[in-house]
């Protein structure tokens, strides 16, 4: 009996190893999968971030366009109702000249 209890000691000691063993390995294939899948995902996350980079430059490109058409057109606005009215100005001003060169008040 002794010898049969050594045996299945034995036996028992073994497949103990043997599923540390496949549970190492099986640790290991998990590990490498998980890494394997983090990298993709990660690669994935890239390229969509990318995309929404490009997508965010092309309508802050279009708002800039939009704001530089809006101050150029208020900026010309501005100068034509200046010219008019220095030329408008421009009569009164000779006339106010004249009358300080000439000393009439």
């Amino acid at each position: 009996m002794a010898k049969e209890t050594m045996q299945a000691i034995s036996d028992a000691e073994l497949k103990a190893r043997d599923v540390v063993l496949h549970a190492k390995e099986e640790g290991e294939r998990l590990t490498a999968e998980a890494v394997s899948q983090g990298a993709e995902a990660l690669k994935a996350a890239v390229k969509e971030a990318k995309k929404k980079a490009d997508v965010l430059c092309g309508v802050a490109r279009a708002d800039a366009e939009k704001t530089r058409a809006a101050v150029r057109e208020q900026t010309l606005s501005q100068q034509k109702e200046l010219r008019q009215s220095a030329g408008a100005n421009s009569a009164r001003v000779a006339e106010e000249i004249r009358k300080i060169v000439l000393g009439k008040a």
